[in-house]
């Protein structure tokens, strides 16, 4: 190996090192940038050129060392299920978020919920008929009139709230498809990038950290699977519908009703032309269960509620009298809980006695013993008003409290996949340190062989011959 050889070793060592430290600050000064993967120098020797003599390599010259690639350390595997993991964990938050603002409508158990109010309604009913002459019982009428108003007002407070809440996650749906698509069409720009990237021989580390980010945001919105080419190119596929492929980004619609009160007969759909997209994780899976199944059918059944309250009043109410004599009609009309209203405007037009002509409050304390549930049970030949709306809020409750336990496990499996993906593809700076000296060592070696060929080189050109 001749002098001028031996330099262009060192220098092959000196450019190593050098990217070596630029590679590791480049992992430092990212260490806390979402979704960024370190990087890692790998290097090669280059070692003598093949020759046909006997001493093969004898006298050639000595390449040094090269940088062979700048590799990025993050797993296929672990990325995947860190997708899956945050997927699932944002389908339950969405369904937990819309039941959970529902419960806190419905104030049950509690002083102001409708059962509380049912009941201030049933027991003006026992005053009444404990004050049953028309000519002084104008202040107990009224009252029920009022409790009643106030039982009407509540449901139709309740409907609106479901309602609300519909119209919330509706318009939440809309926005994390228009996500979907944004993104989808983003991450086909960045498969073209790296497509582009590769052919022309230059480093897509980065775009492959932005590549890995989209198809996360895409599991967590939608439920995407990626898949990684041998090309680096990611494609995205839900339930088998393809979403991206390589540099083709589809666009998914929705499709079904619009408001609550279709919902049950037409739920959203998120479709891909006339093809329906099986949703079942991310934000999306969790809006579509919401909208489709839990808030339809809790506004069912709180229309149920309503039109037993109304039948069962209604029919011991029709079998009294008013005080002029006159039979007595509907005292609730409406056929769901939004339109539930109380007839009668004046005390005069309630039927409180059983027979035209006297001064009984036999009716009203019928209606006042509704409170009881065998008496609700007796008039409707089924279960009651107050039977249903606790069997509703009870089970809304336990859904409620299972989806928050579901979340709570999968928060945790959320963060064991986040703390295996930082564990493979996060900086660790106290291993960048010790990186950094290391290569700042081999620089400072390779260093010193260039000085100590200079000398030499110095002595032989400047000194060989001088006695």
């Amino acid at each position: 190996m001749t002098g001028f050889s031996s330099l262009n070793t060192a220098v092959s060592g000196l450019a190593a090192a050098q990217r070596a430290m630029d590679v590791i600050g480049q992992n430092v000064v990212n260490a806390n940038t979402a979704g960024y993967s370190r990087q890692r120098v790998d290097l090669k020797e280059v070692g003598a050129a093949p020759g046909t003599s006997l001493f093969t390599g004898r006298g050639a010259d000595i390449g040094g060392v090269t940088v062979a690639a700048v590799t990025r350390i993050r797993g296929v595997f672990v990325e995947a299920a860190r997708a899956a993991a945050g997927g699932r964990q944002t389908a339950i938050a969405a369904q937990t978020d819309a039941l959970s603002a529902v419960q806190t409508a419905f104030a049950e158990p509690g002083d102001t919920g409708l059962q509380a109010t049912m009941d201030s309604f049933y027991s003006a009913w026992h005053d009444l008929a404990n004050n049953p002459d028309p000519a002084s019982n104008t202040a107990s009428g009224s009252v029920v009139i009022q409790r009643g108003l106030a039982v009407t007002d509540q449901l139709h407070a309740l409907t609106s709230a479901i309602n609300g809440e519909w119209t919330s996650g509706f318009d939440s749906l809309k926005d994390v498809l228009s996500q979907v698509n944004q993104a989808s069409t983003d991450l086909a720009e960045v498969n073209s990038s790296i497509a582009t990237g590769l052919a022309a021989g230059r480093p897509v580390n980065e775009l492959e950290d932005q590549r890995d980010l989209l198809g996360r945001k895409l599991g967590e919105l939608i439920g995407g699977v990626a898949t990684i080419g041998a090309n680096g190119q990611s494609s995205i596929s839900v339930n088998g519908v393809a979403l991206v492929s390589g540099s083709t980004a589809q666009q998914f619609t929705l499709t079904g009703a619009t408001a609550l009160g279709a919902a049950s007969a037409s739920p959203p759909k998120i479709m891909w032309g006339a093809m329906t997209v099986p949703v079942d994780s991310g934000s999306a899976a969790g809006y579509l269960a919401v909208l489709g199944g839990d808030l339809p059918a809790l506004s069912a059944k709180l229309d149920t509620v309503a039109t037993s309250l109304r039948d069962m009043v209604n029919t011991v109410h029709a079998t009294g009298f008013q005080a002029d004599g006159t039979a007595g009609g509907p005292f609730f009309s409406g056929n769901d809980a939004a339109s539930l209203a109380v007839v009668p405007t004046d005390p005069s037009q309630l039927a409180i006695t059983p027979a035209a002509g006297t001064i009984d409050g036999a009716i009203a304390l019928q209606i006042g013993d509704l409170a009881d549930d065998r008496a609700q049970s007796a008039v409707l030949g089924g279960a009651g008003p107050s039977a249903q709306w606790r069997d509703m809020t009870t089970k809304l409750g336990v859904r409620v409290q299972s989806l928050k336990n579901a979340g709570a496990v999968q928060d945790s499996v959320v963060a064991a996949a986040e703390a295996a993906v930082q564990t493979e593809a996060g900086v660790n700076l106290d291993e960048e340190m010790t990186g950094l000296l290391q290569y700042q060592r081999s620089y400072q070696a390779a260093a010193r062989v260039v000085s100590t060929v200079d000398e030499i080189l110095d002595t032989l050109v400047n000194h060989t011959g001088i006695g």
